[in-house]
């Protein structure tokens, strides 16, 4: 990677050059990519990228920019390289240690808001499987006040980042972080009774993952993506561990591929009998989440 080190740059030719860069390495949003790579640099907003346009760059200043054009070149996600990703319209931190929050898992903040005010009449417990980055929790406690909640994952280093976002956001205090493979048996410290329970597990067939783009394939966490060959391996580990701890009524909810729906709903059948069983579509009209709700065992 090279520019001419004589040239007068400001902030308009920057941005021009970058796009330029950034779209002949393949880059799918190389304008966009480029404005947010040099506002995080030069610590502007995006907006005021524009009000400064002509402003003059100093060489520090580039010295800064080049090596994050250059990761960006890489497919190294954008992300990652920012440290930081919205999600609910909260910010929050991110790095190769987690799976970068995405637009679609807004679906199951939505959803678990829908079933909380349905059954909640007390206290509100919440679980949330793979946090990794605790988006999900943390937007949930962050939108229902009164509860609290555990998030668990495999990675260590996943739960620190967790932590960190929960108390950036002023929800620590109500919430804990468990380590724990979805794989092995449930703690006793996981025996609830939990109002919600929702996970984004890993998901992608072995042989999908291996054609994912770069961006997700070589960068992000891939025990937080494939489980295995099938891509339903999380499924099973964790349907059956489901019963006893969910409150009467009490609902899952899970993000999946939008392939998974009918095998997903027999292997529910047959490992959560009595379930009731939904499999819901995003606003593209996808089968996003697979959502199980706990019989009621009260006496009629």
């Amino acid at each position: 990677m090279s520019a001419p080190q004589k040239k007068a740059w400001t902030i308009a030719s920057l941005v021009s050059w970058a796009a330029e860069y950034l779209q002949n390495k393949g880059i799918d949003s190389p304008r966009l990519d480029a404005e947010l790579l040099i506002s995080h640099a030069l610590g502007l907003r995006r907006i005021e990228l524009y009000t400064q346009w002509d402003r003059p760059i100093i060489e520090a200043e580039l010295q800064t920019l080049k090596p994050l054009v250059q990761r960006r070149a890489g497919r190294e996600p954008l992300a990652y390289i920012l440290g930081k990703k919205e999600f609910y319209s909260l910010a929050f931190q991110v790095g190769p240690q987690v799976l970068i929050p995405r637009p679609e898992s807004e679906l199951l903040v939505e959803l678990g808001l829908q079933k909380l005010k349905d059954i909640t009449g007390g206290p509100t417990n919440i679980l949330d499987l793979g946090t990794g980055s605790g988006c999900l929790l943390t937007t949930l406690l962050k939108q229902w006040p009164s509860a609290t909640g555990t998030g668990v994952d495999l990675q260590e280093d996943a739960l620190v980042v967790a932590k960190q976002n929960s108390e950036h956001h002023g929800v620590a205090e109500r919430c804990q972080w468990l380590q724990w493979d979805l794989a092995q048996s449930w703690p006793k410290s996981l025996a609830g009774p939990y109002d919600l329970v929702v996970a984004n597990p890993p998901y992608i067939p072995t042989e999908e993952y291996a054609h994912l783009a770069p961006e997700i394939r070589d960068f992000e966490p891939a025990v937080a993506l494939s489980p295995g060959p099938e891509g339903l391996e999380a499924f099973r580990w964790i349907f059956p561990c489901l019963s006893g701890r969910l409150k009467p009524q009490a609902w899952a909810l899970f993000e999946m591929a939008a392939d998974q729906g009918p095998a997903l709903r027999h292997l529910a059948a047959d490992l959560l009998p009595g379930w009731a069983v939904q499999v819901i579509p995003d606003l593209q009209g996808l089968e996003r989440v697979l959502a199980l709700q706990c019989p009621d065992d009260r006496p009629s």
